[in-house]
């Protein structure tokens, strides 16, 4: 028996907690990746851990094991995978009880039958209750991944390209180009994806690729990979051919597809940095002009560099209440204090941003994330609708983001009351006037 892979990560998704003593339940490894001939064989145990300051029982049994499209672990109860490893495997004990800073070493057998071959799947579910409570209102749940490669046997490591395209276009961000590709063998395997990217004149504008994923058979993978353009693109439909390859470089599928892009896009801001002094003012712009912050003389005590880059708006926190976030973000590093003078923050603003303002480009605002209060700063600030730009005075660097304020809303109360006042003046005004026609 070879072991092909150490531990990996734990099943965090299938651990529900209530209790913060609960929380130091441990199970290792995460993960097996195994390499068994047929007949009977001991595999890695499962040690089980109690850190916490509660006895402990716990129930140790197989489940299922699959994964969705993103790669997120699906166990299965009942468990529907054709390959499955749960009647193989057998659990020793299955049932224990463990005191406060105890620990167990589960054991694993398994009997791979003649003929068999492939890969055989299974999960080793982890289930601790404390101890002597009739009602249980805790349970912790943790899993180990096993993956079991029949040695010897016929391994098939074939699939296809079920679709080429894009997650959803946002002018600012990244482009993330998705294929999604089936495992049609009998084992698991990795693989990486390559997408060549058309113009509109069949010219090659980039190939992107993503990094190398596990698929297990019977499954599909959306295997993501990041465009970042140094261009802007006009709406369109733009050709892609994707290819899927084995880790070894071996080529197991092709297909075409395209890109659709709904709005005028606008690529993220490089990264780009200055070294601020103590003597001079300086400016740091981006390599379009769009993004720029102008730092007055005297701003740091000493020698400082700093960096902007663009920021995925997906990672961003939530706009404040009543505030929605645009399409730009950005990121200023390395001057984590507080600024000597007060810097220019100046941002053109993009055709995504203006169309999240509803058109009302004196509704946009920026905003600054406060690392130390854990909420977002939206600043006063200036617009100048004929240059597209708004801009803002602050003297911290943090995440920034562009946010729509609410639309302004009529106060009916006070127009109805300055109406009423109105006619209220005007009558007397009016009486006056018809009092001296008839004088007259």
């Amino acid at each position: 028996m070879k072991i092909l892979a150490g531990a990996l990560i734990p099943l965090a998704a299938l651990v529900w907690l209530t209790s913060p003593a609960l929380a130091q339940l441990g199970i290792s490894p995460g993960s097996m990746d195994l390499l068994v001939p047929q007949g009977e064989h001991t595999l890695p145990s499962v040690t089980v851990r109690n850190d916490s300051d509660k006895a402990m029982d716990f129930d140790v049994h197989l489940a299922g094991y699959g994964h969705d499209v993103s790669g997120s672990t699906q166990v299965l109860e009942p468990d529907t995978n054709p390959l499955s490893g749960v009647a193989h495997i057998k659990i020793n004990p299955a049932k224990f009880r463990l005191e406060p800073g105890g620990r167990q070493d589960v054991g694993l057998i398994v009997s791979v039958p003649a003929g068999a071959g492939g890969g055989r799947y299974a999960v080793v579910l982890v289930v601790g209750t404390p101890a002597g409570e009739e009602a249980v209102k805790t349970v912790s749940r943790l899993g180990v991944l096993v993956r079991l490669t029949i040695a010897g046997s016929d391994l098939v490591q074939e699939g296809s390209i079920r679709s080429v395209g894009t997650e959803a276009v946002e002018s600012g961000a990244p482009i993330t180009v998705k294929v999604t590709y089936a495992n049609e063998g009998n084992v698991h395997y990795r693989v990486q994806s390559s997408v060549t990217i058309f113009g509109p004149q069949g010219e090659v504008l980039d190939v992107v690729r993503s990094r190398l994923t596990m698929v297990l058979p019977g499954y599909s993978r959306e295997l993501l990979a990041d465009w970042i353009l140094d261009r802007e693109l006009e709406p369109g439909v733009y050709g892609a051919l994707g290819r899927v390859f084995h880790e070894d470089g071996t080529l197991l599928d092709e297909a075409e597809g395209s890109l659709e892009v709904g709005i005028p896009y606008v690529p993220p801001a490089p990264p780009v940095s200055i070294t601020l002094t103590t003597a001079n003012a300086a400016v740091l712009r981006t390599d379009d002009g769009r993004i720029s912050i102008s730092f007055a003389r005297g701003a740091v005590f000493g020698e400082v560099d700093i960096s902007l880059r663009g920021y995925p708006s997906d990672q961003l926190a939530p706009a404040p209440p009543g505030y929605r976030l645009a399409a730009t973000a950005f990121r200023v590093d390395g001057f984590p204090g507080l600024l000597a003078k007060e810097a220019t923050v100046t941002v053109r603003y993009l055709p995504a941003d203006l169309d999240g303002a509803e058109g009302e480009a004196a509704r946009l605002r920026l905003a600054r994330w406060s690392e130390a209060e854990g909420q977002w700063a939206v600043l006063r600030t200036s617009l100048d609708q004929e240059a597209m730009t708004i801009s803002t005075t602050t003297n911290q660097l943090s995440v920034w983001a562009v946010m729509v304020a609410p639309a302004a809303s009529v106060n009916w109360a006070l127009v109805g009351g300055l109406a009423a006042g109105g006619v209220f003046l005007g009558l007397p005004v009016y009486f006056l006037g018809v009092r001296r026609r008839r004088t007259a």
